[in-house]
């Protein structure tokens, strides 16, 4: 009787780490309503709203029988557009972008497409928010380097270093009629495509403690041996505002760097929101935290280089 009881323990247990570890309850295939279209031109932050409904994402993202997802399908109902799905079972799991007003898709480009408006609003419009004309195109900037780069004659670093697969990376930016900015960030893999994720923000005048919050924070942070910053990215567009709140439409440029280093880079300000792109090497030592990532400090400059507000998150 002890080996039957002990038996029926092992097999529950078994059952029980599958339940979760991906082997769920079935998510729901339903229709999509019908006449269903995303409006990608709304007031405020409407696209932090759940309105990708769920026979759209399953339609979009096809979960294998079986697998769990994340977040739970089976009790979202809808999701905010441009959400990621991870789909898992037992070790195995998939990413899907279930896309805003259509799904993504995968282009073909060729370089040159990165650097003019034409080839940028095709790249960009993969993501599933198609850049058709009802968005103004406020210009875009390739990534540089900049900070403490190693020495050419270091011999710790290889020479084929400046050659590595490292891909080419261009931020854009476009805007329209409610002041919904759109950051488009595009990576180019070389033989392996080109792919692009836009994000959103508010380019409208704020009140409040956020208002006078730099337009970017430090995203792709990397860790040394010794747990400090090696090195990070500024990308994204958004709007410079002056203390009072309102978007300083007459600025030109951005230097921005983190708070406690002294290496900074410069970018372009157009009608009052700020196109950053710019892979970072800080000169000072600043332990990493991934919880808490390094606070950021910006000048906001006019044409004749006077500083018209700071910014600081």
């Amino acid at each position: 009787m002890k080996h039957r009881c002990g038996r029926v323990v092992i097999l529950c247990s078994i059952v029980l780490a599958l339940l979760q570890t991906g082997c769920s309850a079935p998510i729901p295939r339903e229709d999509v309503p019908a006449g269903w279209a995303l409006n990608v031109h709304q007031p405020g932050e409407w696209w932090i709203q759940p309105l990708i409904p769920r026979s759209v994402i399953v339609q979009r993202c096809p979960p294998p029988r079986g697998w769990a997802s994340e977040p739970d399908l089976t009790r979202a109902t809808a999701l905010p557009p441009g959400s990621d799905i991870e789909y898992f079972f037992l070790v195995d799991d998939y990413h899907c972008s279930i896309g805003w007003s259509e799904p993504v898709t995968t282009v073909e480009s060729p370089i040159d497409d990165m650097n003019s408006e034409t080839g940028l609003r095709r790249i960009c419009s993969s993501s599933g928010l198609p850049m058709d004309a009802s968005w103004r195109y406020l210009g875009h900037t390739t990534t540089k380097r900049v900070g403490d780069l190693p020495s050419e004659a270091d011999d710790s670093v290889p020479s084929e270093a400046a050659d590595s697969a490292e891909p080419e990376a261009t931020t854009a930016g476009f805007i329209d009629q409610y002041s919904t900015v759109v950051t488009c960030l595009v990576q180019s893999w070389g033989d392996a495509g080109t792919d692009a994720t836009v994000e959103l923000s508010v380019g409208t005048d704020l009140a409040g403690a956020n208002a006078t919050a730099c337009p970017v924070t430090p995203r792709n942070m990397a860790a040394a041996d010794d747990g400090t910053l090696s090195d990070y990215e500024l990308r994204g567009t958004g709007a410079v505002r002056g203390e009072d709140g309102h978007v300083l439409t007459r600025a030109k440029t951005l230097r921005i760097g983190l708070a406690a280093d002294s290496v900074t880079s410069s970018h372009p300000v157009v009608d009052g929101i700020a196109i950053v792109s710019a892979l970072v090497t800080p000169k000072a030592a600043i332990r990493l935290d991934w919880d808490e990532p390094p606070e950021v400090k910006g000048e906001i400059l006019g044409a004749d280089g006077r500083v018209l507000a700071t910014c600081r998150t």
